[in-house]
């Protein structure tokens, strides 16, 4: 333990407590109770932790309901509560490529490649990105850096295809 180290606040049991009336009105698919008490977690959480907590869990729900635009506010707050927040730059990514907006997308996905660079997920939806917009050379790169990480063979063998294919 770092003795010099702040220990990171935890959300409030008031925002826990509205998140998980949340997710049991998803559970029971009541979409419209679950949108409201994501939208009071949100309201009432009365500090940094408990609002990162509670826009978090209000913007899977709103990817799960389509609600795109939203989700992308939403993700936008955190990632600017918490700037490290790697899911939260690429769920952002992954939410602008969804709305078309391509360089924003490569822009969330480059910081969360940058928050955890020994996560593939950012890699694999950038190179998708880049190869979709016919940036070849760009996929390339970033299917070539992938074959640095741990990998599950798998996978491996579809970045290898990737890469075989861009190299055509």
């Amino acid at each position: 333990m770092c003795l010099g180290c702040a220990r990171a606040a935890a959300p409030a049991a008031t925002t826990r407590a509205e998140v998980e009336r949340a997710e049991a009105a998803l559970a029971a698919k009541d979409y419209d109770a679950a949108a409201a008490a994501y939208d009071r977690a949100v309201t009432a959480a009365p500090d940094r932790p408990s609002r990162r907590l509670a826009l978090t869990e209000r913007a899977d729900f709103r990817m799960l309901t389509g609600e795109l635009a939203a989700a992308a506010a939403d993700l936008a707050a955190v990632t600017a509560l918490a700037p490290d927040d790697a899911r939260a730059w690429h769920d952002l990514g992954i939410v602008r490529a969804n709305l078309g907006d391509r360089a924003g997308a490569a822009a969330a996905l480059t910081r969360a490649k940058a928050a955890a660079p020994d996560d593939a997920r950012p890699r694999l939806a950038l190179a998708a990105l880049r190869w979709a917009d016919g940036d070849r050379a760009g996929a390339r790169a970033e299917y070539q850096a992938l074959l640095d990480l741990d990998l599950p063979d798998p996978v491996r063998a579809k970045v290898a295809w990737a890469i075989d294919q861009l190299g055509r």
